[in-house]
């Protein structure tokens, strides 16, 4: 079986070390050539958004206030990484935010190879 999970997320900044954290997530699973799955949600950063993120991304504070925490929905997206390889604009970016936000909520890193 040929199974795809298509991340792209937006984040405060670039990176997750200095305390830059995801604020959307978006998720496709493909397998055999059809979509399958679908995940799509603002996260609560706990954290202000600089204005140079919500002019690039067109998130702001009011988007975010009343979103889920990253923990909140760790448990419904984590499964769809099973067995399949990870397609993004940009893997160690999306990958690096997406793992410090699993290790943080008590989860195992994903691993992958980049091709």
């Amino acid at each position: 079986m040929n199974r795809f999970v298509v991340l792209d997320l937006e984040t405060t900044g670039h990176s997750p070390n200095k305390g830059d954290r995801i604020i959307e997530i978006g998720i496709v699973v493909v397998e055999n050539e059809e979509v399958v799955e679908e995940f799509s949600s603002f996260i609560n950063p706990h954290t202000s958004i600089p204005s140079f993120i919500s002019n690039l991304t067109g998130i702001t504070e009011s988007h975010v206030k009343d979103a889920p925490d990253f923990a909140d929905i760790a448990h419904e997206i984590i499964h769809m990484f099973e067995d399949a390889y990870i397609v993004a604009h940009n893997v160690p970016f999306d990958l690096g935010f997406l793992n410090a936000e699993l290790q943080a909520n008590g989860f195992s890193a994903l691993h992958y190879t980049c091709y």
